[in-house]
């Protein structure tokens, strides 16, 4: 049963975040971070009211690659976005459903980033932190945990709207009986991620209680899933998934992933790149037949063109591709899987909603033959509280089995949350995180996995009250500010 909703007093702040490491992704590297924070009042037609919150980073050179545009202007045309979906909803003055908000939200921003000269991705980005933060504001109001909104479609959502093959589809039909309560972790292997814990110079090392070198991360956290970023450059990415093989050749039922990032501009170049992993070492050769899928690897620019379409289906029948940046418009899936793509990414950056309606397609897809397709959890560094613990949210109600992890190994654990909100992380979230002595307090992995367990919580899986005035007014914070806390490179 849909439930109305009234959104009012949409407000911004942001907070500043030091990484522990450096984060080497594509072309970009960070030594720090900003993250938005998005608060809503939301009332419902029952006159329950509450706040709802949403965060996510303000990420450079992930949404818009464009090379003549600076990190400030990244970040500002995705602040830019945000503005533009809130004003639209805040000019309604009847209640409506979370998914009718969400739709005239995202159409704005669409519209706004269209005369702009911008990407769908880059536009779309402020209609999904809108969607969080009125979806958290309803559960919140109504007591409902986000997999009970999605179950009894307390949202409204018509995935025929988007989809007309999913007309008459509803989200409790896409959704398991509850929702995963453990999850493994695929640990994030970036481009500068040290591999062993003796390889480290001492002028390098960092002490600060949290593992550094990935066999360290391996042997305290039982990993069994990674995900590898790729340069696009085959000898040297040869030379690196060699070193990493060697690390992980002890790990029984290892599984990999390999992510490009658009970093490669050609499929030839990615069939060579297999061809060696194949014909290489022993443990070259386990790596290679330990990965399951691959993404992002092309440029958004051709990954997408009918003229590459023949070698994206031989690549697939080899290991499947999915699509991550480029995954720009409601209907870009459907469109890759045409071209031969077999997955799509679930980031609540783009959205849960396109989420959940691209996990349809994939049952739909897979139920008509022959290939099956499927949805991925991947990461854009959600640290906690809000990013991390919504992201997890929205992938346990899906029954994601395992989901990229990141923010609790480039940020140190929970030193950038105020008092009030580090408080959940030792109480209501407490088997989600791990005291680990001398005031450091982490995402805690068991035997790989993480315990999803104390999300399922009236909301968005954040049980915390979020106080606005513990970020930094949006007007008064501008991107060069990052200065003060590390770099973007």
């Amino acid at each position: 049963m849909t439930l109305p909703i009234s959104v009012s007093n949409l407000r911004f702040g942001v907070r500043q975040v030091p990484m522990r490491l450096p984060f080497r992704f594509g072309a970009v590297t960070l030594t720090a971070a900003a993250q938005i924070h998005l608060f809503a009042d939301v009332e419902t037609r029952n006159g329950h009211r509450a706040q709802g919150v949403a965060a996510d980073m303000l990420a450079p050179k992930w949404f818009d690659k464009d090379p003549s545009k600076t990190y400030a202007d990244n970040m500002n045309d995705l602040i830019d976005s945000a503005k533009a979906a809130c004003s639209a909803v805040e000019a309604v003055h009847e209640p409506a459903s979370a998914f009718d908000l969400w739709k005239l939200g995202y159409d704005a921003a669409l519209a706004w980033g269209e005369s702009r000269g911008l990407n769908e991705l880059t536009s779309a980005y402020g209609s999904t932190l809108l969607e969080r933060a009125i979806i958290d504001g309803l559960g919140r109001a109504e007591g409902l945990s986000y997999f009970d909104m999605l179950r009894d479609n307390h949202l409204g959502i018509d995935l025929g709207t988007l989809h007309t093959q999913l007309t008459g589809v509803s989200p409790a039909d896409l959704l398991p009986a509850k929702p995963r309560a453990t999850m493994q972790v695929r640990h994030t292997v970036g481009l500068l991620d040290p591999l062993r814990e003796d390889s480290i110079e001492d002028a390098a090392r960092i002490n600060d209680g949290l593992p550094q070198g990935l066999d360290q991360y391996i042997a305290q956290q039982g990993l069994t899933y990674f995900k590898i970023k790729v340069g696009g450059d085959v000898d040297a990415d040869v030379e690196r998934l060699a070193q990493i093989a060697e690390v992980i050749s002890g790990i029984d039922n290892v599984t990999v992933t390999l992510d490009g990032n658009e970093q490669y501009s050609d499929p030839d170049l990615l069939v060579s790149l297999l061809d060696r992993l194949e014909s290489g070492s022993d443990p070259v050769r386990r790596l290679y037949n330990s990965i399951i899928y691959l993404e992002q690897p092309l440029d958004r620019a051709i990954c997408l063109d009918v003229s590459v379409a023949p070698q994206i289906h031989s690549l697939s029948a080899r290991i499947p591709l999915i699509i991550d940046e480029a995954d720009e418009g409601l209907d870009t899936f459907r469109l890759s899987v045409e071209r031969g793509y077999r997955g799509v990414s679930s980031k609540v950056c783009k959205g849960m909603i396109k989420a959940l309606a691209n996990l349809g397609l994939c049952k739909t897809f897979s139920a008509e033959g022959p290939h099956h397709y499927f949805v991925t959890g991947e990461d854009l560094t959600n640290i906690p509280l809000i990013a991390l613990q919504q992201d997890l949210a929205h992938l346990a109600a899906i029954d994601v089995e395992h989901v990229e992890r990141n923010g609790h190994h480039y940020v140190r654990g929970i030193d950038h949350l105020p008092e009030s909100e580090a408080a959940a992380c030792h109480g209501p979230h407490q088997s989600l995180y791990e005291d680990l002595g001398e005031g450091l307090t982490s995402l805690k992995v068991t035997d790989g996995a993480m315990d999803l367990t104390s999300l399922q919580v009236p909301g968005l899986g954040v049980k915390a009250q979020i106080d606005p005035q513990t970020t930094i007014p949006l007007d008064t914070w501008q991107p060069e500010d990052l200065e003060q806390v590390g770099t973007v490179q």
